[in-house]
């Protein structure tokens, strides 16, 4: 059975799902193992009603930081939580219509066991500075553009790279959907170069933003008093 994304009520689907234009809406297609685009976010802001999972979960955990908010640190991929387009690093403003900012993780915990429903209601905000650059393999000068610990340090002119807006000084987050945080350039370039039609996507943020981010998700050495799974 197909569920229809409608404004800012978002159902998924827990098994994959193509999303397929129908009388101008996009349809969630269970079953079907391809690319989902991120859906479109309102000035970084996402209101959204997901569906739960087989095991009741939508898919993503989420940390409690040292300014009191709520950061996802991972996403399962083809989660509901993945195709309603929460990503790694992204922030949880609220939960059950309750604003989370300053909430401990014991009442994170509280209101999700409250939470009986077969979906979750969420508003979250995007990665600041985050873009989607697709880069086309060009035939004498690769991709056109090097990274060192997944910081892009070189981008070749006039090239797709180029071209898109791909510059220096940004940190790669994922490649093809796929987190790269933490991975070894080696893998990195692996993925890179085992693109499908010599296309890859990236998702970009600035070094800055980065390292503050990954900083404070990664630096917490306690998990049990940090982290929830929703």
């Amino acid at each position: 059975m197909s569920v229809s994304w409608e404004q800012q009520d978002l159902f998924v689907s827990s098994s994959g799902a193509n999303r397929t234009p129908r009388n101008g809406r996009a349809l969630v297609e269970p079953g079907c193992p391809v690319r989902i685009s991120r859906f479109a976010a309102v000035d970084g802001i996402r209101e959204l009603l997901i569906r739960k999972g087989e095991d009741g979960k939508i898919g993503i955990t989420v940390r409690h930081i040292e300014e009191g908010k709520i950061l996802i640190c991972a996403v399962l991929r083809r989660s509901p939580a993945y195709l309603a387009g929460l990503r790694y690093g992204d922030e949880v403003l609220s939960l059950e219509d309750e604003a989370l900012v300053g909430q401990t993780v014991d009442r994170i915990r509280e209101l999700v066991r409250k939470n009986t429903r077969n979906s979750i209601k969420l508003r979250t905000k995007d990665k600041p500075g985050e873009r989607y650059v697709t880069v086309v393999r060009d035939e004498e000068k690769g991709y056109g553009f090097r990274f060192v610990d997944g910081e892009i340090t070189f981008v070749r002119s006039n090239t797709s790279a180029q071209r898109q807006g791909l510059e220096r000084k940004l940190q790669i987050i994922e490649v093809n959907e796929e987190v790269v945080v933490g991975t070894k350039d080696e893998d990195i370039e692996a993925i890179i170069c085992g693109s499908d039609g010599g296309t890859v996507t990236l998702c970009v943020v600035p070094v800055k933003v980065y390292r503050q981010l990954f900083s404070r998700i990664s630096s917490i050495t306690d998990d049990s008093l940090t982290l929830v799974e929703l």
